[in-house]
C-alpha cells in the first residue's frame, strides 16, 4: 500500500486508523494510542488542524491513552499526545487540560515496588 499510494496518502492513513481500532478492540491501548497519534500527525500533513478527520483521530488517541493502566506506558505516550493536542487550536481545550492533569498525576504517583 505505501509503495503504491505513499505513507501519507489518505489510503495509508485509513489503514493506520484501522490498525489503531483493531489494537483498541484487542485491549492494546499503548499501540492504539501510538497509531492514532501517528494517523493524526499524518492527517495534519494534508488536512487543516480543524478538519473533522483530524479531530476524530486525535480523539481516538486521547481515548486510548486514557485507557492505559500501565503508568510507564501512559507517561511515555503522554508528552507526545500533549504536543499533538496543542497543535489543534480548535480542539476543545478540556481535552488538553485532561491530558495535562493526568500526566501531572502520573508524575506525582509513587511507582509500585
Amino acid at each position: 500500500m505505501s509503495q503504491t499510494c505513499g505513507l501519507a496518502s489518505p489510503e495509508a492513513v485509513e489503514w493506520v486508523e484501522i490498525r489503531a481500532d483493531l489494537a483498541r478492540m484487542a485491549g492494546d491501548f499503548a499501540l492504539a494510542t501510538q497509531l492514532w497519534t501517528t494517523a493524526t500527525r499524518t492527517r495534519l500533513t494534508r488536512q487543516a488542524p480543524d478538519a473533522p478527520d483530524v479531530h476524530a483521530a486525535a480523539a481516538g488517541a486521547l481515548y486510548c491513552w486514557t485507557q492505559l493502566k500501565d503508568r510507564k506506558a501512559a507517561l511515555t505516550a503522554g508528552p507526545d499526545l500533549v504536543r499533538l493536542l496543542r497543535s489543534l487550536p480548535s480542539l476543545d481545550a478540556r481535552h488538553l487540560q485532561l491530558t495535562q492533569q493526568r500526566l501531572q498525576f502520573l508524575h506525582r504517583e509513587p511507582s509500585p515496588h
